[in-house]
């Protein structure tokens, strides 16, 4: 599991998970880690964002989250 990283004053975290077939699903969580009282959001990924290692579900995990916190500031 990847470390937290801080993107636009939110704590991000990819934690993707694994499938049968050495396969991986992106997902990642966010939160507002300075004075915000949201809840932790979980991004999941979708189906066709199936990779074949947690690496690269990990980085796709990373975009979904960065894109969200760009489109929810």
């Amino acid at each position: 599991m990847a470390e937290w990283v801080t993107y636009k004053n939110h704590k991000i975290k990819a934690c993707s998970q694994h499938l049968e077939d050495d396969r991986w699903s992106p997902k990642a969580l966010a939160w507002l880690s300075e004075g915000g009282r949201a809840p932790m959001k979980t991004l999941q990924g979708e189906s066709h964002e199936i990779r074949d290692t947690e690496k690269k579900a990990n980085e796709i995990a990373l975009g979904k989250a960065k894109k969200w916190v760009d489109q929810h500031q």
